[in-house]
């Protein structure tokens, strides 16, 4: 199938917002390395929420969950909810002030002022070269070989033929924009996505009869079993047990580490933001925007089965149903929109990686070890440089891996592997250096050798196993090692000001802490850390019942869904207000200051948002005035003029 000329007007319009991104903030991003790779860490905390949630939506995420929801259901909601969900809270609550309160260039920089010697420089140095040549590698590779599985039935491209089409534009705007140019274009993806694959969903549900309809008939030819809310007992593909260990694999030790082997960015995301309660906001702002995205693109897959049963049956490639019922919902124009949305997810997520893998190569590899006292203008060159070398090697993988699921498992299992020492470096000051060795090497050694030499053993009960077997590791490891130097602690204790086991360090066991202006004090020990994974678990819980709850409407258990959606609510509430005031307890007043008007106004300007916001709006006036007068028949082309003379109004407006 090919193009109509509207589509093919619409990716261009697309295109051509892009391109505006890349020239408005070419200057910006030429001026310093802080510039090119964090923004200026001037970032409001819902553009980097927004941002780290398009860098991890792609035609990945339509391919791999749209294809699972094909194989397991209602509950394929699941996979994410359980890897993501929880993990993304206790990022919120516990760590992200943190971070963001050592400001260092890179989160790898963490490991030379909480460790010394040997242990600090290997992990350093390891986690650089695992960061952007293997973890930055594996995932653009997958973002890539899904574009091929969603253009491909759409334009009958081979694989060689959509990388053409999507990595020329991709470089160009990020060599030359840099991570501004990647968070303005974010902005643009996520509503492009959303609106696209919103359609989509639409049009599916119109088509099968609606949700009622919809719902009878997956029950009927599948069984009750398809739309249960939660994962099953026994299950090919997701049962409760694996689940469960999806959740504690990825949860235990999440936040510790903001630059994770199973592909977060959320480091850089932290760093460039302009405070820690701005760095807390875009953890929030992520988990909504990236569950409401993959939930456009997996459920409506749902009713791929039912037109398509060999897609469960496994005659046909589950990863292609999403391409499918593009091909089968969309006509001209509509399926350009959603053509775009899958652009702009793979153009997001590979910017974001290759962006963020090349400031880890250039900054703890290239500068760091070979040439160290160089100019900005330099380093710049050479983190441009880094972004061929990790394209390069991404597409190594694209040509020798095809299907993405068994991919993202190995990745998160390897990661599991040294989870639980990420928490360890912060609450706990007698862990070492040594003991996050053994977490990192001896844990992914012996998940590697798991997978080797057990290949039956099935993948959560390697998760299970590594997690007991790597824990036991670096804590006896730890003591039997000698702790880090007094000074080097002490140092690292007042920089970062940690929760957690730190007593020896401590002038006295509590910290003082802002709280609504009383001026008190806050015992930072396993109350803390305890009362904070509460924190957690409320929003957890509270966007859970939001997924599962849109889920059961979707199918027509209206009622179900109803009450989840009334749970969400007052979940969601009581997780704000103790939310909010645990941030407190949390920071200085002068990390707790807000933005101020005059700031704000400032911001705005820099960032060039009213400009994009007008540059896109004349985009749009220009594709509705161009469909009115070209392409739309009938009665619905004067409703595509009124939206045509409404956004140019908005543009008129906004100039004045």
């Amino acid at each position: 199938m090919r193009l109509s000329p509207l589509d093919i007007l619409i990716v261009a319009a697309y295109m051509g917002m892009i391109a505006y991104i890349a020239w408005r903030s070419r200057k910006f991003a030429g001026k310093s390395l802080e510039n090119y790779f964090l923004g200026g860490r001037n970032m409001r905390g819902w553009m980097a929420g927004i941002s780290y949630a398009a860098s991890m939506m792609s035609a990945d995420s339509a391919v791999g969950y749209g294809g699972m929801a094909v194989v397991t259901g209602l509950f394929v909601c699941w996979f994410y909810l359980a890897r993501f969900g929880l993990a993304f809270f206790i990022g919120a609550v516990l760590f992200a002030v943190y971070w963001k309160r050592l400001n260092t260039f890179t989160t790898l920089e963490f490991y030379e002022l909480r460790f010394s010697g040997r242990p600090a420089n290997l992990m350093r140095s390891w986690l650089a070269i695992r960061s952007s040549l293997i973890a930055m590698v594996a995932w653009t590779a997958i973002a890539l070989l899904a574009s091929a599985k969603i253009v491909g039935p759409v334009l009958g491209l081979s694989k060689t033929q959509t990388l053409l089409l999507v990595l020329p534009v991709t470089i160009a705007y990020l060599y030359v924009s840099g991570y501004l140019g990647v968070v303005l274009s974010n902005l643009i993806q996520v509503v492009v996505i959303v609106v696209g694959t919103l359609v989509l969903a639409l049009k599916v549900l119109w088509a099968v009869g609606g949700p009622h309809k919809l719902g009878l008939s997956l029950t009927s030819q599948f069984g009750k079993e398809v739309l249960a809310n939660l994962p099953p007992a026994h299950h090919a593909y997701l049962p409760f047990m694996a689940a469960l260990a999806w959740l504690l694999g990825t949860s235990i030790g999440y936040g510790g580490d903001a630059a994770p082997m199973s592909g977060a960015v959320e480091g850089q995301r932290i760093l460039s933001t302009r405070s820690p309660r701005e760095a807390c906001q875009m953890y929030l702002v992520a988990t909504v925007s990236l569950f409401t995205m993959v939930w456009l693109v997996s459920v409506p897959c749902l009713g791929a089965v039912i037109l398509w049963p060999q897609l469960r049956s496994g005659q046909v490639d589950r990863e292609l149903a999403y391409g499918m019922l593009m091909v089968r919902f969309l006509g001209p124009g509509l399926l350009g929109l959603v053509f775009v949305a899958m652009l702009a997810g793979i153009m997001a997520v590979v910017g974001d990686n290759l962006n963020f893998g090349s400031q880890i190569l250039m900054n703890d590899i290239y500068k760091r070890h070979f040439v160290r006292h160089a100019s900005e203008k330099h380093y710049l060159l050479v983190g441009r440089v880094c972004i061929f070398i990790i394209l390069g090697l991404a597409l190594l993988v694209v040509y020798r891996v095809h299907f993405l699921f068994d991919v993202a498992i190995f990745m998160v299992g390897l990661a599991t592997a040294e989870m639980s020492g990420n928490w360890a470096q912060w609450w706990w000051w007698r862990f070492n250096g040594w003991g996050r060795v053994a977490a990192s090497f001896g844990g992914g050694a012996i998940y590697v050798g798991m997978v080797l030499f057990f290949p039956q053993m099935k993948w959560w009960t390697r998760m299970y196993l590594i997690m007991l077997i790597s824990t036991l590791l670096w804590v006896i490891t730890t003591l039997l090692t000698s702790p880090e130097p007094r000074l080097l602690l002490e140092t690292f204790h007042a920089r970062a000001r940690p929760m957690g086991w730190w007593g020896p360090f401590r002038s006295q066991d509590a910290t003082p802490a802002t709280d609504g202006g009383r001026g008190a004090t806050e015992v930072f020990g396993s109350k803390k850390i305890g009362k904070g994974l509460l924190i957690a678990a409320f929003g957890a819980i509270s966007v859970m019942c939001y997924i599962v709850g849109i889920s059961n409407l979707y199918v027509g258990r209206f009622l179900l869904g109803a009450v989840q959606m009334v749970a969400m609510i007052i979940l969601g509430f009581l997780f704000w207000r103790l939310f909010s005031a645990y941030v407190v307890t949390l920071t200085s007043p002068d990390e707790a200051g807000g933005i101020t008007p005059a700031e704000e106004t400032s911001l705005r300007e820099q960032l060039g948002l009213h400009k994009l916001l007008m540059f896109g709006l004349a985009v749009l006036t220009s594709v509705l005035l161009a469909d009115f007068l070209f392409f739309s028949v009938g009665s619905g082309r004067w409703l595509i003029l009124c939206a045509a003379l409404l956004a140019g109004g908005l543009v008129w407006k906004l100039r004045r």
